[in-house]
């Protein structure tokens, strides 16, 4: 194997497979952070919004409790309790009724309501809540007769010497809390509701007061209504209408009311895709420098070295020429040991020129000393050849 094929190979799949090896662990840290960021997101959207719904109703129930302490033990008349019902009936842009009403069932409104001879306020949820709590009471969401929406009502007791003797109640449209729910947005479909503890709709996108989240679309929801309600749960996954989905929920603290907030899994992990897929082109973009960087580095290691080596065959044939276009004198200029081979070869190719040069002129010296001696030689056999004819 060559050298820059064994370069290539012993530093290019060590580095290949480690960058693949960090891809997959980063994809796997990578993928249960997102998870549990979206986790967070949603539950904290939902605490937030909780929280604003809480004080929409503490405040309403901080109104009442103070009215109903202001009228009791107080001998106001029926007269002067109207003027003060309608004042705060004004107050509040006749938005929210305020009325009175007695053991006697006498009823005394701010808004100037008659109830109707049949209207027993003793069957009312908010009366019979205060009348068992003794204590300022938000009833259960409810249709108003008058034009169709949807109503809570507020009710505190009016107490003479310990003893409940009426309740002043306000009651309250929820159109204000319907669109804080209904402004609720997760990420591109998510979306949140808000039930009773039994599970009826007060704020839900598709469904009305009328409907049951336990029971609509024949029962489909049991299991979640079920995890809604649970307060161990406060976040899950789950099933809605067969797509993998999250809900956070939390109870609305001062009254029975929960909210809930819907978003599919596939949304919540889809930063994650763009993140994956984020992930997977840097990694390809950089297994891919590092190959381009090892073959350049490779190569340029590789390459002085081959030329130096056919130098060095060269040499073997006793070609020691030194040129400008000779490798050894080409990067014998390098600050590397490149370099140093490089000029090692020039230092051992000018010694053995000038001892070549050195034994060539011993040998030429030799064979003229060699003339020399046989040209003596053949005189002194010319010379006694003469002598023996004399």
């Amino acid at each position: 194997m060559k050298l820059k094929n064994k370069m290539l190979f012993l530093l290019g799949i060590p580095v290949v497979v480690l960058v693949a090896i960090l891809i997959i662990v980063f994809s796997i840290f990578s993928s249960k952070i997102v998870t549990n960021l979206g986790y967070e997101t949603i539950y904290n959207l939902t605490k937030k919004n909780v929280s604003d719904i809480e004080s929409f109703v503490s405040e309403k129930k901080s109104i009442i409790t103070t009215l109903a302490k202001d009228l009791s033990d107080s001998n106001i008349s029926n007269k002067d309790l109207e003027k003060k019902l309608i004042n705060l009936y004004e107050k509040y842009n006749k938005e929210s009724d305020f009325f009175v009403a007695y053991e006697d069932k006498t009823i005394v409104s701010g808004s100037g309501w008659v109830p109707s001879p049949d209207y027993d306020h003793t069957t009312r949820d908010w009366y019979k809540g205060v009348m068992a709590s003794g204590d300022t009471y938000l009833s259960t969401p409810y249709v108003n007769d008058k034009d169709g929406s949807l109503i809570v009502s507020v009710a505190g007791p009016i107490k003479k010497d310990g003893k409940i003797i009426g309740i002043v109640v306000m009651d309250i449209s929820l159109k204000d809390v319907d669109k804080m729910v209904r402004d609720i947005h997760f990420l591109k479909t998510g979306e949140a509701s808000l039930i009773t503890a039994d599970g009826s709709f007060i704020s839900n996108s598709k469904y009305t007061a009328n409907d049951n989240l336990s029971t609509v679309d024949g029962g489909i929801y049991s299991d979640t209504f079920k995890k809604i309600i649970d307060k161990n749960q406060e976040i899950f996954e789950t099933k809605i209408d067969g797509k993998d989905s999250i809900v956070s929920n939390f109870g609305v603290s001062g009254s029975s009311w929960v909210l809930y907030t819907i978003a599919l899994k596939s949304e919540v992990l889809e930063s994650l895709n763009q993140l994956l897929f984020t992930t997977s082109i840097i990694g390809i973009i950089f297994i891919i420098a590092i190959i381009v960087i090892i073959i350049l580095i490779s190569k340029s290691i590789a390459t002085p070295i081959n030329k130096l080596s056919e130098c060095i065959q060269t040499m073997a044939n006793y070609d020691m020429t030194l040129s400008e276009k000779s490798p050894s004198v080409i990067y014998s200029n390098n600050k590397d040991e490149i370099g140093d081979i490089s000029r090692s070869l020039i230092t051992v190719k000018t010694t053995m020129k000038d001892t070549l040069t050195k034994i060539n002129d011993i040998a030429s010296q030799v064979s003229a000393s060699s003339q020399q001696l046989t040209a003596t030689s053949e005189q002194s056999a010319m010379a006694a050849e003469d002598l023996s004819k004399v």
